[in-house]
This record gives structure tokens, C-alpha cells and sequence, in this order.
């Protein structure tokens, strides 16, 4: 959905992923040369349901099947991805982990130990207020698809920890401390996905890029010329009450832009430190230079919250903007590092 300034619009709704981006008219067909072109430019948009949600890619590059080839590699890398990393798959390689690897030591492949490194150092960079082994947790309350177990979620908030996740680099092997810890892939899962699709698609020849992962954007070439002429820098965002009433507008540059939210699903996001249903009711934007970072951080400064998030960011010189309940509307409170945003009328 765009305004009248072909600003993308992120209606706040999906689940942790606040924003949310109808691609431009054309799905799933070529879409038009920008002015000025080159005669051998192509832009072409794809869109295929992965991960439990629907990946969109508006992609830019020298020569139509090139570009394609490119695309279609990009899916299969993420289908990839989620077969490694789902929490909702029994047989994903990470849900056969967390079944195992409280017994003993288990050897994992590269792709997934590397995932969990870049996951866990998250987690120590943000105090815990990350952490992916709330994954006992999140599937004892239901979370991930099974039936709640009220009895298995006490015993799993103890058992939350990123210490307690065990990664060997020599043997390349996880363990995990206690029977009832688990890895919940949720809050960096798509990130990494898109960071893989974004590197396949450089390498296959696109200049410019955007890929809307169920709410979560990444850019490629936002900056360049064919980038600002498909308008991929131009971001525009709404409120987190489930409205598309858009509150501002900034322009990006490459890397990744990731929401945080409850509007639609109250209580899902848990702060880690506390084995609860975290309590801010608003919601929390970041920029980052990778999809994965930008996954983890917006959950972390969502469970820190306005006042311990907005110093944490600035600390940091994380770009973030929360969105804060107030009687009138919506508060905004950015971090120094946050584009300029043009405020909006309603």
C-alpha cells in the first residue's frame, strides 16, 4: 500500500512483526522500466508463502532472466533456511537440537552453528533482554503451535538462560543445560533468511532491492539510482493499534528494518529476564545493517521498553523508534541515531 508520495505504508498487525507492506501493484509480474533506464535493465516482483508468512521481492538488475534466476535461488535459500531454523517444523534440524541436545552434545551444520553464535552474542550483547532460549517457554504456552502446558511452562521459565546454551566451536557442537531449554528461532529466524536472500540476489546481478518478509524489510541498493527511482529508501509507518493510519515517513538505506508489537497478539513477546508476557503496549522500530540484527534488537528494546530501550539505543547508536501509548495518540520517542521522520496528519 503506498500514500500519495509512493512512500512504502507499514500498517502495525502481524504477530512480533508490526509493519506490514503491500507490494507495488504488479505482483508476481514484470514490473515497468523507471524512466530513463537501460534498455537491458529489468524490475521484476515475486512473491512465495515461506516461514508462515508471505516473502515479497521487488528486485531490480541488468537482463529479465538473469534477474529471475536470481529471484527463485533467493526463495530456495530462504525454504532453506526455514527448513534449518522452524520452530514449527518437528523435523527442522533446529527442533531435532532442542529435543537432543540436553543429553548429550549435538553436531550441527555449519549454516545453524553459525546461526546460533550470531544469536547468542546478541543475547550477551543485550543483557538477555534477547534471548533465544525462551524456546522451553514459548512452546509450553502455545506459542509455536502445540497445546499449552501450564505445568511445562513453569518448569521451562527457570530454565530460560543464553549461558545455558553451550556452542563449541572446535566440535561445532550445541548443548544445552536443561531438558526443559529450547531454542525459539522467532526473533532472528527471518532475519537471517532475508540476509541470505539479500546476498543472493546481489550476487545474481540485482542493483536494487526489497524484501518484505511478513513485515520485516530489507533493502539492497536503496541508495542508488535505480533503488530511489522504484522508491525502495522511502518508508512510511503507522500506528500500532492494528490501523494503517500512517504516523510518519523516513527514508532508509540498506540493511534491514524490523518491528516489534503486540497489537494483534497481546502477551506473545516475553522478556526473557522474567519468564513473562513483556509489558509495554506500544511498539518499537530498528534499523540495522543486517536482517538478523534488526530481527533480534527490535525484540530486545521492545521487552527493554521506552525509557530502558531509548537509553540502551543511543548508548549503542542503534537507530530505533518507539511508538508510546498516550491519551491523545501515539507518542513518538526516537533515538539519536534515527532518520529524520516527517510527521504525518491524520
Amino acid at each position: 500500500m503506498r500514500d500519495a508520495s509512493g512512500s512504502a505504508l507499514f500498517p502495525f498487525s502481524r504477530l512480533r512483526l508490526s509493519l506490514c507492506l503491500i507490494a507495488a501493484a504488479g505482483l508476481l509480474l514484470a514490473a515497468p522500466r523507471g524512466r530513463g533506464s537501460s534498455p537491458a535493465d529489468a524490475r521484476l516482483a515475486r512473491a512465495r508463502y515461506l516461514m508462515g508468512t508471505v516473502l515479497e521481492i521487488d528486485a531490480v538488475g541488468s537482463g529479465r532472466d538473469r534477474l529471475e534466476a536470481a529471484m527463485t535461488e533467493a526463495f530456495e535459500e530462504v525454504a532453506r533456511t526455514e527448513a534449518r531454523l522452524s520452530n514449527w517444523r518437528p523435523g527442522s534440524e533446529l527442533s531435532r537440537a532442542n529435543r537432543a541436545a540436553s543429553s548429550e552434545p549435538l553436531r550441527l551444520t555449519p549454516e545453524t552453528f553459525f546461526s546460533l553464535e550470531r544469536a547468542i552474542a546478541l543475547s550477551r550483547e543485550t543483557g538477555g533482554a534477547f534471548d533465544p532460549t525462551v524456546g522451553g517457554l514459548t512452546e509450553a504456552l502455545g506459542l509455536t503451535g502445540r497445546a499449552p502446558d501450564p505445568a511445562r511452562a513453569e518448569l521451562a521459565r527457570g530454565s530460560i538462560g543464553w549461558r545455558g546454551a553451550l556452542l563449541d566451536p572446535v566440535s561445532r557442537t550445541l548443548r544445552l543445560s536443561s531438558s526443559a531449554a529450547a531454542i525459539d528461532s522467532g526473533a532472528f529466524g527471518k532475519g537471517e533468511a532475508l540476509d541470505r536472500a539479500i546476498s543472493l540476489l546481489r550476487r545474481g546481478g540485482a542493483t536494487a532491492a526489497r524484501l518484505n518478509f511478513g513485515g520485516q524489510i530489507s533493502l539492497l541498493g536503496a541508495e542508488t539510482l535505480a533503488g530511489r527511482r522504484a522508491g525502495f529508501d522511502r518508508v512510511a509507518a503507522a500506528g500500532p493499534d492494528g490501523s494503517a493510519r500512517e504516523t510518519c515517513r523516513f527514508r532508509m538505506r540498506d540493511g534491514s528494518v524490523s518491528t516489534s508489537g503486540v497489537s494483534e497478539k497481546p502477551g506473545h513477546l516475553i522478556d526473557p529476564r522474567t519468564g513473562r508476557a513483556a509489558s509495554f503496549r506500544g511498539s518499537v522500530t530498528v534499523l540495522a545493517d543486517t536482517g538478523l540484527r534488526a530481527d533480534a534488537l527490535s525484540t530486545a528494546l521492545f521487552v527493554l521498553g521506552p525509557r530502558e530501550g531509548l537509553d540502551f539505543a543511543n548508548r549503542r547508536g542503534i537507530a530505533a523508534l518507539f511508538l508510546v501509548p498516550s491519551r491523545a495518540d501515539w507518542q513518538r520517542r526516537a533515538s539519536e541515531g534515527f532518520p529524520a521522520c516527517v510527521r504525518v496528519n491524520p
